[in-house]
């Protein structure tokens, strides 16, 4: 896969590594003309069959301002793609001080969108279960988005 700069797809260049997993990559693609950035996740090779296309199944008809947008997939030379929503924040995990913690203004006002994010997919009928300051992304305006449903299932 092309790193540092290179281009991923036509007009599309791969900036930098956003974080790597068991599974696989977080990259993030900028588009050399709009500016515009998307996050690409890659299942490495070796990953349970199917699981990839599973997780990308679920996750594209999820929509809510608190889970993040899975903007599409495409599987390609054994590898697995899947594009999503950047969250230029970073994780809400970076915003926990060792030993401190965070403002109690700020850990209500996540907690509060988390809760919004869950029941949104409960009521769905869908179960993260991988639930961790990780896996809970912020956006450019600070708002929360529960991210990586490589756990997820469906229980109903």
């Amino acid at each position: 896969m092309a790193a540092g700069g290179a281009e991923f797809v036509e007009g599309w260049l791969v900036a930098q590594v956003l974080g790597e997993g068991a599974y696989g990559e977080v990259r993030l693609l900028v588009h050399a003309r709009s500016g515009a950035a998307v996050a690409l996740k890659v299942a490495r090779p070796g990953e349970a069959a199917g699981e990839p296309a599973r997780e990308a199944a679920l996750h594209r008809a999820l929509r809510h301002p608190h889970v993040l947008r899975c903007l599409g997939e495409r599987t390609h030379q054994g590898l697995h793609y899947l594009f999503l929503e950047y969250a230029p924040g970073g994780e809400l995990f970076d915003r926990i001080e060792p030993d401190v913690g965070m403002r109690e203004e700020d850990a209500r006002r996540y907690w509060r969108q988390l809760l919004s994010g869950l029941g949104y997919l409960h009521g769905r009928g869908v179960a993260h279960r991988d639930i961790k300051p990780e896996n809970l992304l912020l956006d450019n305006r600070d708002q929360l988005k529960i991210s990586d449903f490589g756990m997820a299932t469906l229980f109903r």
